[in-house]
């Protein structure tokens, strides 16, 4: 990274990512813990749904939000490795997770807001024909998902190695940045089990984004303070 400017607004980027995106998730979480299943009382689930709509749109725009950060921090960590193959493809890999990650919250945004809006006074089987409405869509979001963390592991994992082959920067972070890749490849392994109807994915799932949200946490906030301090040192060494 050459500019210091650069070097400020990747570490305000990274560290918004990582605020929104643990603000997001603690919201959806607390609001999701009482949602009781569709089966065997479709209204009552629905009902919950329409009772936590403020909480859920609120949380699925700060999603959107740290998406959007991530895709800034697409062109920060291109200029900050410098340009090359490796960095187009850390480049490539961050913008597409943060565009699909986007498109996920759109997906589920859109899918909550129509229950909310036609579920209303339905009788049974108008609910059941809303109900199979909604898991087509629920098809589309899981796959937008499994397409985000694709990406975003590929992302982290090459920001690993990118961070390891330079000496002066922390290679704890450059492990971090694996392991936080390997647990969404486990992610993308445990939602191939919940395919297969594996019984235990479910309890598996909760515990791998749980795990993955407090690494993704120490990683972008460890990753904001590199490159901030990359800037400091570059303010340090510009002639007066």
């Amino acid at each position: 990274m050459t500019d210091s400017a650069w070097a400020r607004t990747g570490r305000f980027v990274t560290w918004s990512y990582g605020a929104l995106a643990i603000a997001a998730g603690v919201l959806v979480t607390v609001v999701s813990v009482g949602i009781p299943p569709t089966d065997p009382d479709l209204a009552k689930h629905y009902a919950y749904i329409r009772q936590v709509w403020p909480e859920l749109y609120v949380s699925f725009l700060l999603f959107m939000a740290a998406f959007v950060c991530l895709i800034a921090i697409a062109v920060v960590l291109r200029e900050f490795f410098g340009r090359g193959v490796r960095t187009e493809l850390l480049y490539t890999w961050f913008l597409a997770a943060g565009i699909v990650g986007m498109l996920w919250m759109l997906a589920q945004v859109g899918s909550a807001q129509a229950v909310v809006r036609d579920s209303t006074g339905l009788n049974a089987p108008d609910l059941n024909v809303l109900g199979t409405s909604s898991g087509i869509w629920s098809g589309v979001i899981n796959w937008l998902e499994r397409g985000y963390l694709i990406f975003a592991s590929l992302g982290t994992y090459l920001t690993g190695r990118l961070v390891l082959r330079q000496p002066s920067l922390p290679r704890g972070l450059g492990w971090l940045s694996i392991a936080l890749a390997v647990l969404y490849w486990l992610g993308l392994a445990n939602l191939v089990l919940f395919d297969l109807g594996v019984f235990f994915s479910s309890e598996l799932g909760s515990g791998l984004v749980a795990l993955g949200a407090v690494l993704a946490l120490v990683w972008a906030a460890w990753l904001g303070w590199v490159i901030g301090r990359s800037g400091q040192l570059i303010k340090a060494l510009q002639p007066n």
